[in-house]
C-alpha cells in the first residue's frame, strides 16, 4: 500500500500510531485506539494502523483496518522513528492519529509529511506533568535501574512534550485532563472514553452469588496486590473475587499463585481476549479498581457501567463521578474499601439501583458513535477532508 495517488483521488486517509496492537497487549489505549479504527473504517475513512509487530498477519487486514509493523523493542535512543517517517510519508495520510505520551508523540508530528493533521489523545495523568512521568518509571524501574535509565526517561519526555505543543488537534477524556493542559497553554478538545452499545440482555440483574471483578494488565501502576488483600479480608462473605489481566510485571506471579493456593474466594483468570471481556463484565456484580489515580479515566470504569455494574475504587475518582454522581464508590482509605464492598455485597437493591443510574450516565457520555460523529466534527471544522457519504450526510 502506497500513497502515490493524489489526495482528492482517493478515499481520506487515516492512519494510527499507537505503540501496541491490541492482539499483542491489551491495555485501554490499545482497546480505545483500535474501536475508533473499526468505527472510522465502517464509516468509509481508508483506516492504517501502524504499532511495533515483527509478524504482521497475511494478508495484513483486520475488521477493515491495514495493518503496519514497526520492528519491535528498538533502540532506547533512536526508537522507531525512520521506520515510521518511511512509512508516513508512503501513505500521505490526512490524519494521523497518536495516544499516550511517548517518542511516538514526537515522531509524529516533527516528522509528518505534508498536509498531513495531526492528533494527540491524552491517556494518563502524568501526560501533562514531568513529575509523575518520571516517579512512574522510578516505580517500574526502582534503584540503581532508574538511575541508569534516567537520561533515556528524560529524553523521552522531551521529545513527547515536542509533539504534544505542535500537534494540531488535542483530545483529552475529562476535564480535569483539559485543565491541566490549559494550565500548560495546550487547548484540548473533550473526546470521551468510546464503547459499543451493550444490550439490555447483558445487563446485570444483581441475583446469585456475587462476583467481584478486578480487569486490568497485572503491572504495578495497577496495584493488584490490594484486589488479593481486599479477598483476604473478604474471605467471610459469600462472594468470588475475580482477578483477569496480563501477567505483564512477572514479579507478582508468585503472589497471584499464592493466593489462588489460599484463598477459596479469590480466582484468577488470566489474560482474556479483547472479544470475550464483555461477557467478563456482563458476568459480574462489582467491579473494584485499585489503580494509581495517574492512570487516567479507566476504560473498566465505562465497561462496568454500560453493564449495570457499580465500580468501588480507590484513591482514583475522575471528575468526581462515583462519589458526587453516585455511580459508585471513591475510597481514600482501604478500611474504607473493604467497608464499600461488603455494603454493597450484602445490599443487592442498592447494587441495581447505582447500576442502573450508572448506566443511563455511560450511554450518554460513552457511545462509540456519538464520540466518532465529534471526532469527525472536530477534524472537518479544522478543514480535514471526510469521506464522501459522511459530507453528505452533513
Amino acid at each position: 500500500m502506497n500513497g502515490s495517488s493524489p489526495p482528492s483521488a482517493r478515499r481520506p486517509r487515516f492512519l494510527f500510531v499507537i505503540q501496541y496492537h491490541f492482539t499483542r497487549l491489551t491495555g485501554g489505549t490499545e482497546m480505545q485506539a483500535w474501536m475508533l479504527a473499526c468505527e472510522l473504517a465502517r464509516r468509509g475513512w481508508d483506516v492504517h494502523y501502524a504499532s511495533e509487530m515483527n509478524r504482521v498477519p497475511e494478508p495484513p487486514v483486520m475488521d477493515g483496518v491495514i495493518l503496519h509493523g514497526l520492528p519491535e523493542n528498538p533502540s532506547y535512543w533512536r526508537g522507531n522513528r525512520r521506520p515510521l517517517r518511511d512509512l508516513m510519508h508512503a501513505l500521505a495520510p490526512d490524519v494521523i492519529y497518536t495516544r499516550m505520551f511517548t517518542p511516538y508523540l514526537g515522531y509524529m508530528v516533527m516528522d509528518a509529511p505534508p498536509g498531513a493533521f495531526t492528533v494527540w489523545s491524552a491517556a494518563s495523568g502524568y501526560d501533562v506533568r514531568a513529575w509523575p512521568y518520571l516517579a512512574h518509571g522510578r516505580r517500574s524501574h526502582p534503584g540503581l535501574l532508574f538511575v541508569r535509565r534516567m537520561p533515556v526517561y528524560l529524553w523521552h519526555n522531551y521529545l513527547a512534550r515536542k509533539g504534544r505543543k505542535r500537534a494540531q488537534l488535542v483530545l483529552a477524556q475529562q476535564r480535569d485532563q483539559q485543565r491541566d493542559l490549559a494550565k500548560l497553554r495546550v487547548r484540548a478538545e473533550i473526546l470521551r472514553n468510546s464503547h459499543p452499545p451493550v444490550p439490555e440482555s447483558e445487563v446485570q440483574r444483581h441475583q446469585g452469588k456475587p462476583v467481584v471483578l478486578w480487569a486490568d494488565s497485572i503491572k504495578l501502576i495497577k496495584r493488584p496486590e490490594l484486589f488479593i488483600e481486599l479477598a483476604r479480608r473478604c474471605r467471610d462473605l459469600p462472594v468470588e473475587f475475580l482477578m483477569i489481566g496480563g501477567m505483564l510485571h512477572e514479579n507478582y506471579r508468585p503472589q497471584v499463585e499464592a493466593a489462588v493456593r489460599e484463598l477459596p474466594n479469590f480466582r484468577y483468570g488470566g489474560f482474556v481476549p479483547l472479544s470475550e471481556v464483555e461477557q467478563v463484565f456482563a458476568g459480574a456484580h462489582l467491579h473494584v479498581k485499585t489503580s494509581l489515580p495517574i492512570e487516567g479515566f479507566p476504560n473498566t470504569f465505562v465497561q462496568a457501567w454500560l453493564h449495570g455494574v457499580p465500580v468501588v475504587s480507590y484513591e482514583n475518582d475522575p471528575e468526581s463521578l462515583l462519589n458526587e454522581h453516585k455511580l459508585g464508590v471513591c475510597a481514600t482509605r482501604f478500611d474504607e474499601l473493604e467497608q464499600a464492598v461488603r455494603d454493597l455485597v450484602n445490599h443487592p437493591e442498592k447494587r441495581r439501583e447505582i447500576g442502573a443510574r450508572a448506566r443511563v450516565f455511560a450511554r450518554s457520555e460513552f457511545d462509540l458513535q456519538h464520540n466518532v460523529d465529534r471526532l469527525e466534527g472536530l477534524l472537518s471544522s479544522r478543514g480535514v477532508r471526510l469521506p464522501r457519504e459522511r459530507r453528505d450526510e452533513g
